[in-house]
């Protein structure tokens, strides 16, 4: 019998609904930046992790990136606009984010930022070396849209 597949979406609010509550039982245990550090170095790690796997799945290239682009995106979770794509650079800005409504509507996009779009630059040092990433807002914190910018180096 072949598991369920759940898409990128469901899978972060399945591991949201047990990561917020531990997160907010360590940060009144022992203060909210200490245990938003160890929460930080962890998803940063998973999210390396991740980089990896989906490397050696897609490939460590700009088409890989955008397969990539394509799970994070799965089931309508993201609504992406391109900018500019190259032989050198994957541009694209994220207009909707279903990952910010969903912690916006629990009333914590800092810990959305905490546990979602800080994997970012995270997992591209999974994904690849041969790539940099910019980025200077997101939705989470209510900026208008997220701003993707990889290139390769």
């Amino acid at each position: 019998m072949n598991a369920p597949t759940i898409s990128h979406l469901e899978r972060r609010k399945i591991e949201a609904g047990v990561l917020v509550p531990m997160i907010e039982a360590f940060q009144r245990a022992f203060g909210k930046e200490p245990a938003n550090e160890v929460v930080r170095d962890v998803v940063r790690e998973l999210a390396r992790q991740d980089g990896a796997r989906w490397a050696e799945q897609h490939g460590n290239d700009l088409n890989g990136l955008e397969k990539v682009s394509q799970v994070w995106a799965g089931g309508g979770s993201l609504e992406l606009k391109q900018v500019r794509r190259t032989e050198t650079a994957l541009e694209f800005n994220v207009t909707r984010c279903k990952y910010a409504e969903h912690f916006q509507a629990l009333g914590l996009p800092e810990l959305g930022t905490l546990i979602h779009c800080n994997r970012d630059f995270a997992m591209l040092e999974g994904f690849s070396d041969s790539m940099t990433l910019k980025r200077t807002q997101t939705i989470m914190p209510g900026a208008s849209h997220c701003d993707f910018r990889f290139r390769m180096k």
